[in-house]
């Protein structure tokens, strides 16, 4: 939001009583919940204000003249707009508390399966959307291919698996399992010492004939088809853009609730969700553990009556990624944001030990801070 945006927020604020500040944030609960229009006789029965329906009427018509609610048709209740559920977002909605059942539901969420970087994506999604029941968007960086080398490990998994590892300058990791032949662990920890030697510093675009010469004049017998998914694994990092990679998961999830029953709305946001060409509409610069942009706050015109929820997480080296939730702008905004802010933490603590690891199998982090 502008600074000139913001101070006519401000302005608006000033004007809303005490009492307007909870008639608003009471008829948003209410919408939330039933998506149904909220009428003054429901909400004198919901709110205790001491206050005749008349007066709540008048009240709500002086929240539709300054923009924060609307009303569909003359003889309907009143509705949130966009303008009311950035208030309500920002200042009055409660805090959500997690339940035991939340806390449960959430860990499970996070036995994942990550040991694969490129795998990534597709398990957060589904993970995220089976949540929350609603479209997951998410997101994380490519290996830019004028990234260097840092660090090569080649880790035994299993008699016949093995995890590389690939560790950039910048700290970014990258892994593949791959299989192979049993190898010895004196002449594993050989092929190990060969490709740092030879490739440590070196851009995966930049590896050459001469490299992979060495190398293999380096490796033990045993190893030469190991060595060659090795060298695999590094050029096809080199096919890397360096930009952000983006997967939805659980579209269909959107179908289920009222706002997109209309056939022709759900295509065109669907449409976009699936072949939107890059993450520059999920990427919030902003600080907070979790984001909001709320309708016609999206730039993208089929997100302008949906609401996106955003949380980072860290992948290393300064590297983000994006976990955004899609959905109408009636969603659940507290549960929402508690649910995601732990999810990430959570995701956060299970890249740092599994992915930099090497390990694979199923992690069951909490999402606390250690």
């Amino acid at each position: 939001m502008s600074a000139k945006n913001a101070g006519a927020e401000r302005a608006w604020r000033r004007m809303l009583t005490d009492r307007q500040r909870k008639i608003l944030k009471a008829i948003i609960d209410v919408y939330i919940q039933t998506a149904e229009p909220v009428g003054s006789k429901a909400l004198a029965q919901s709110l205790d204000l001491g206050v005749s329906p008349a007066t709540l009427r008048n009240e709500m018509a002086e929240l539709i003249a300054q923009g924060y609610l609307e009303q569909p048709h003359t003889s309907a209740g009143r509705v949130p707009t966009h303008k009311g559920y950035r208030l309500y977002v920002n200042e009055l909605m409660n805090g959500y508390a997690l339940t035991n059942e939340d806390t449960s539901e959430l860990r499970q969420a996070l036995r994942l399966k990550i040991a694969e970087y490129d795998r990534l994506l597709d398990e957060v999604g589904k993970a995220v959307s089976k949540l929350t029941r609603y479209a997951a968007v998410t997101a994380k960086p490519k290996l830019g291919a004028a990234e260097t080398i840092r660090h090569i490990d080649i880790i035994r998994c299993g008699e016949t698996a093995y995890v590389i590892v690939v560790v950039t300058g910048a700290g970014l990791v990258r892994n593949r399992i791959v299989r192979a032949d049993d190898i010895p662990d004196a002449e594993l920890e050989r092929l190990r010492g060969a490709v740092n030697i030879v490739l440590v510093g070196v851009e995966p675009n930049g590896v050459t004939i001469g490299h992979i010469q060495k190398l293999e004049s380096a490796a033990p017998a045993s190893c030469i088809d190991l060595l060659g998914q090795v060298i695999a694994f590094i050029k096809a990092l080199a096919d890397a853009s360096g930009e952000m990679e983006v997967s939805l998961a659980g579209a269909g999830n959107l179908l289920v609730y009222p706002e997109y029953h209309d056939i022709d709305k759900a295509r065109e946001l669907l449409g976009f969700l699936s072949g939107a060409p890059s993450a520059d509409w999920l990427i919030n610069g902003g600080g907070s553990p979790v984001t909001f942009r709320i309708g016609e706050e999206n730039a993208a015109a089929p997100l302008k009556d949906a609401s996106l929820v955003v949380a980072q997480y860290p992948l290393g080296g300064g590297y983000k990624g994006y976990i955004g939730i899609i959905g109408p702008t009636r969603m659940n905004y507290p549960q929402l944001a508690a649910r995601l802010e732990y999810f990430a933490k959570g995701l956060g603590a299970l890249i740092r030990d599994v992915m930099t690891d090497g390990k694979n199998g199923e992690n069951s982090t909490d999402g606390r801070d250690e």
